[in-house]
């Protein structure tokens, strides 16, 4: 029958929409048939079997809509289904819609990246200060983001708990690339944090000093505006009594490797800091400089790290106007963007040394004979984060039955990592052999699967290219090679973040690739007569799916519905559901790819910017995992 003789009830009897046939004769309406997708278009010679009321053809050519309404407690909630184009198969018998299952993920991070409760934050500056006044030595925090942030410490730290305190700093702001100073300055037994801001800030350069108004459990901080401290740019300051006089004054570093010295000559009624130029440095300084002192007896024991990964030692008498600089080698420390603090925390009677780096790894060095000379790094404290680099873009694979992953970062490099039982520490072993021959031109994610009986590694790049390396060692001895126009003819709009997955359920792995416009685009493979294979795009489908930017997709089958996760440049992981059954195998004929529709459901998850998914089916879950551009690593379990 054509729809003109299709009568209202022969519809909403059967299903839930609400049609207007008048306007579907217009072409004003689409409706939707299931199983076909909204928005199919017949061909000639189609037909559609419909229950008890013959055959419906295609003879009037409409193009289909629905608009759904479901009742709950008398409340009507109206849903429009997203338009796709397809061709359905002429036969097909129609169907009732299923009720779509709700899916919901737990967090468990803490149990398997990061045990510590400290995020990873790049060109960290770390303060170490007993703000509540309990007797433990507490984190302050700064970054990047220019804000600061307090870490209390539980008294816990061979096991590194830190509680992350929001809100304690409500009111300081560094603009950029915040680093915190903290101390006591006018005395009145609560202390005062100095900022050093950096960065593109309009306030780069300055030393900002904001004071509590209210109590060490509920601070209110108000900045001295009054204040003047200007180094340049990329302020970095230390709190400590340089010239004995029982003040604490501030020595700052700043982008070009000089220092700076602030006497505190304050009074009774107002904070007042002068600069003092009758101390001075023998030599220049790598770029960036920041500082870290700490007062003992009749000196000031001064250290600085630089952006070049060095560190040197000052030693400030009272009397000393002209500083001479000695080089410290300390063992397996970062190499760029250095930034020392003296701490107190496993001996009261010992100050031990912190030093972040600039891709936020912590470092902790026992100071063990008390006399800043002799340093010993301690494997267990601050090390219980697995920190794999900026712009971290990590895949999960299993691997002769191992679970493997492989995170990319920013500088093109690849890391190795696989899971390990242990009792105590992260469960995860680095191998540094296995992928430290291969590097791309920046940003890399990195897709382990199996070519022709061999291990496969899949690379995006900034650049947009798509390269292929085969394993032609063994798995403790690897040799990569390129595989020269494997992926010949495809090339996407910079920023490729390739996926390998199996979309139409033919036992072949599709190529799906993001992109830094937000979009996603997806290949077949052809032809292998020369021994790489051929690429066919696949139109159609992600046509209506466009991420924020800088996509970055994968997939997973999942209760007999494959779903996709995307990242996007604002740090949300968006969720697409297509029905598996939908995919059919090409050798089975009439193949076709499925049809995604948005689900949504981890609108409330938000990464620290440029989110990178991966998932695989666990124990009956969905196991999630996704970097971000600041190199953290989460991990959720997802379930129907």
């Amino acid at each position: 029958m054509c729809l003109q003789s299709l009568k209202p009830q022969d519809v909403s009897g059967y299903y839930k929409d609400a049609v207007d046939l008048s306007r579907i004769r217009e072409g004003k309406q689409r409706v939707n048939i299931l199983p076909y997708e909204a928005g199919d278009i017949m061909k000639t010679g189609d037909s559609l079997t419909y229950p008890g009321k013959g055959t419906l053809s295609n003879g009037c050519l409409c193009a289909i809509f629905i608009i759904l309404f479901m009742t709950s407690c008398a409340t009507q909630v109206k849903k429009t289904v997203t338009e796709q184009r397809v061709t359905p198969p002429a036969g097909q018998t129609v169907k009732k819609a299923v009720a779509e299952k709700e899916m919901t993920c737990s967090e468990h991070t803490s149990r398997v990246f990061n045990f510590s409760g400290i995020g990873v934050m790049p060109y960290l500056k770390l303060a170490f200060y007993d703000m509540d006044g309990d007797g433990l030595t507490d984190m302050i925090m700064g970054g990047k983001h220019g804000r600061v942030s307090l870490f209390r410490n539980l008294g816990y730290p061979s096991v590194q708990e830190w509680q992350r305190v929001d809100g304690f700093f409500d009111g300081v702001h560094a603009g950029a690339f915040s680093a915190p100073a903290v101390g006591d300055i006018n005395g009145d037994g609560k202390p005062e944090i100095a900022i050093g801001t950096g960065g593109f800030s309009s306030k780069s350069g300055r030393i900002l000093v904001f004071e509590n108004k209210g109590t060490v459990t509920r601070p209110e901080w108000t900045e001295l505006t009054d204040l003047k401290m200007d180094v340049g740019d990329d302020a970095a300051p230390a709190i400590v009594d340089y010239n004995f006089d029982g003040n604490p004054d501030i020595i700052a570093g700043n982008s070009e490797g000089k220092l700076f010295f602030y006497r505190n000559v304050s009074d009774n009624r107002r904070m007042t800091f002068q600069r003092d130029t009758s101390r001075s440095v023998t030599k220049s300084l790598d770029k960036y400089a920041v500082p870290a002192a700490v007062k003992v007896k009749d000196k000031v024991i001064l250290v600085v790290g630089t952006s070049m990964g060095k560190l040197y030692r000052f030693d400030l008498m009272k009397h000393s106007s002209v500083l001479r600089a000695k080089k410290l080698d300390m063992p397996s420390v970062s190499k760029r963007f250095l930034s020392p603090a003296f701490i107190t925390l496993t001996d009261e009677s010992s100050d031990d040394l912190v030093i972040a780096d600039g891709d936020g790894s912590i470092f902790y060095y026992h100071n063990v004979k008390n006399n800043f000379s002799a340093w010993e790094k301690d494997h267990e404290l601050f090390n219980n984060r697995l920190i794999a680099g900026p712009a971290c873009a990590p895949t999960i694979a299993d691997i002769d039955g191992k679970v493997c992953i492989v995170v990319g970062n920013i500088d093109g490099t690849f890391k190795f990592y696989e899971q390990v039982s242990t009792d105590n520490g992260l469960p995860w072993l680095e191998e540094p052999g296995v992928l430290q021959s291969l590097k791309v031109s920046g940003f890399s994610r990195g897709i382990l699967t199996q070519w022709q009986d061999r291990e496969l590694l899949i690379t995006g790049e900034s650049n947009g290219d798509i390269r292929a390396f085969r394993n032609t060692g063994t798995r403790s001895k690897p040799s990569w090679k390129e595989q020269s126009g494997f992926f010949r003819g495809i090339k996407t709009a910079y920023h490729s973040t390739p996926a390998a997955f199996d979309l139409d359920n033919d036992g072949n792995w599709e190529l799906i690739t993001g992109a830094e416009d937000g979009g996603l685009s997806a290949y077949r493979i052809g032809n292998t007569g020369d021994g790489n294979p051929t690429w066919e795009f696949i139109p159609g489908i992600f046509d209506n799916i466009r991420m924020r930017g800088f996509s970055s997709p994968a997939f997973v089958r999942y209760n007999g519905s494959i779903y996709l996760f995307a990242g996007q440049e604002d740090g949300r992981i968006r969720t697409f559901r297509a029905d598996a059954s939908m995919s059919r195998n090409a050798s089975q004929g009439n193949a076709r790819f499925p049809r995604f529709s948005e689900t949504d459901f981890l609108k409330k998850l938000k990464m620290n910017n440029h989110s990178s998914p991966s998932v695989r089916i666990h124990d009956g879950s969905i196991e999630l995992i996704s970097g971000d551009y600041d190199g953290n690593i989460r991990h959720f379990v997802c379930n129907e």
